[in-house]
C-alpha cells in the first residue's frame, strides 16, 4: 500500500510540473491515446476505456483552453491518474498477465468517480459544440 500511496503521491506532484508545460502536457495525451488504442485489450469495460478517452479530451481542451470550465484540483487529479496509467513503475508492474493494469484501472476508477460532475460536464459542453450548426 505505501508504494501505491508513493506512486499515487510522485504522479500528482508531476501532473502539477507537466500542466505548466502545454507541450509536456499534450505528450502525455498523446502517450496514453497510443497505449489505449494498443493492439492489447487493456481495461475488461469499454465504460473505463471510454472514460479514460473523456479525460483525455478535458485535459487537452483545458490545456489548449478551450474548455476553462473545470477545477484546478480535477484536471490534476486526471492528470496524475494518466501518468500513473502510462508510467512503467506503479505498483503492480503492467508486464504481468491478468494483474499489471489492475491498479491502473483501480486508480482511474476511483479518480474518475471523485471528478464525475465535473466529468459529466465536459460531455455536456462538448456535446453542445458538437450539436451546433
Amino acid at each position: 500500500m505505501k508504494a501505491l500511496d508513493n506512486a499515487i503521491g510522485h504522479a500528482a506532484a508531476s501532473a502539477v510540473s507537466l500542466l505548466k508545460d502545454r507541450k509536456k502536457s499534450l505528450k502525455l495525451l498523446d502517450a496514453v491515446i497510443r497505449r489505449i488504442n494498443g493492439k492489447q485489450r487493456l481495461f475488461d469495460t469499454k465504460e473505463l476505456t471510454a472514460s479514460v478517452q473523456a479525460a483525455v479530451r478535458l485535459v487537452r481542451t483545458t490545456v489548449r483552453r478551450e474548455y476553462p470550465d473545470v477545477p484546478w484540483r480535477s484536471i490534476v487529479l486526471i492528470t496524475a491518474g494518466l501518468i500513473y496509467f502510462v508510467s512503467p513503475a506503479d505498483a503492480i508492474p503492467d508486464i504481468l498477465p491478468m494483474l499489471g493494469l489492475t491498479d491502473d484501472a483501480a486508480i482511474l476508477t476511483a479518480i474518475f468517480a471523485s471528478v464525475s460532475s465535473d466529468l459529466d460536464a465536459f460531455l455536456e459542453w462538448e456535446k453542445s459544440r458538437v450539436s451546433r450548426p
